[in-house]
């Protein structure tokens, strides 16, 4: 996906835009933004100028995407991980024997 890339930086999505997307879509935007540092050395100057796209956790643009991101996942349905996945298989065969 173009706007997860962290060289880049990721690109601000709107609450409709984010709500278009896939769930699968959105888990990878949510890993790509907690994959960004927590802050950078820039100045604060030299940090407004990198408000879009999404490069560090320390910026007001990162809290509010993250924030959206969040609101709009909550509303979906849980998507079982691979942990749970395997123990759903295990307990459906255990009760077929």
């Amino acid at each position: 996906m173009s706007d997860l890339t962290s060289a880049q930086g990721i690109a601000a999505k709107t609450l409709a835009e984010l709500e278009a997307m896939h769930t699968g879509t959105l888990m990878s935007r949510r890993q790509a933004l907690l994959t960004c540092p927590e802050t950078s050395t820039l100045s604060p100057q030299d940090k407004a100028s990198l408000f879009t796209p999404i490069r560090f956790k320390d910026t007001q643009v990162w809290k509010n995407a993250y924030r959206d991101l969040k609101s709009v996942l909550d509303k979906r349905e849980h998507l079982p991980n691979k942990q749970e996945r395997k123990m759903q298989r295990q307990a459906k065969a255990k009760h077929k024997k």
